[in-house]
């Protein structure tokens, strides 16, 4: 009996680490993804500031479009999935109302979508 027990101590620590071994390739993969996508994100940014108009009024459109990629590149890239989810909990944290209505008006036009 007590063999018994050893052996099934040896199987969960297997299954064990075969779980976290699981977690930590899923959160490399996630977070290579997400450095894949803000790359891209950058250099989108990038080639729009070079290759569209600077002036007027869609010089200013293309030059806030550009920002905006840029900089949202450049989070994806520098921070973890496990940090962007800290910086979403504290968003919903300072601004609950806001983030209910956000959620209840993307709900309400999934099911609209998904009527037709």
């Amino acid at each position: 009996m007590a063999n018994t027990t050893t052996e099934q101590k040896k199987d969960t620590g297997g299954a064990q680490g075969m779980l976290s071994q699981a977690a930590s390739a899923v959160s490399n993969a996630a977070d290579s993804a997400t450095t894949t996508v803000g790359s891209g994100m950058e250099s989108l940014g990038h080639t729009l500031r070079d290759n569209l108009p600077s002036g007027g009024m869609v010089g200013g459109a293309t030059s806030a479009v550009a920002g905006t990629l840029e900089s949202g590149g450049r989070y994806l890239k520098e921070n973890s999935p496990a940090e962007m989810w800290d910086d979403m909990t504290d968003v919903i944290r300072r601004n609950p109302m806001t983030c209910l209505m956000i959620g209840l008006g993307l709900g309400f036009m999934t099911a609209r979508l998904l009527k037709r």
